[in-house]
C-alpha cells in the first residue's frame, strides 16, 4: 500500500486544485472503495456464516481449505484491493501535474 501521501505542510505552497479536478478525484476514489466494500459484503454473504468463514464440504483438509480460500476469496480480494490502490497512486501522481492547479 502506498504511504506516499505528502504531508499537509508540503502542500501549503501549492496552488489549490481546480474544483472539478478535486471532485473527479473524490468520485473516482469513492467508486474504487465502494467496490472493495461491496466485494467484502459479497464474501460475507456468500462464504460466511454469522460473521465467520464457512468453507464448503464436510471437514475439508487444509489443502482444500487453502484452495477454497484462494479460489473463492483471496484472489478476487487481492484484485479489488490492487485496483483501489492503483487508483489512489494514479490520483496522487496526477495531482502533481501543473495543469491540474487553479491559476492565481
Amino acid at each position: 500500500m502506498t504511504d506516499q501521501h505528502p504531508a499537509h505542510d508540503d502542500q501549503a505552497d501549492e496552488a489549490p486544485l481546480r474544483p472539478e479536478i478535486e471532485q473527479g478525484y473524490r468520485d473516482e476514489f469513492r467508486v474504487a472503495m465502494n467496490a472493495v466494500i461491496q466485494y467484502c459484503r459479497n464474501v460475507v454473504n456468500e462464504h460466511g456464516h454469522r460473521g465467520l468463514w464457512a468453507p464448503r464440504g464436510n471437514s475439508p483438509d487444509h489443502y482444500e481449505l487453502i484452495s477454497q480460500a484462494r479460489r473463492d476469496i483471496l484472489t478476487k480480494l487481492r484484485l479489488v484491493l490492487d485496483c483501489a490502490e492503483t487508483i489512489a497512486y494514479e490520483i496522487e501522481r496526477d495531482r502533481q501535474r501543473p495543469h491540474r492547479r487553479q491559476t492565481k
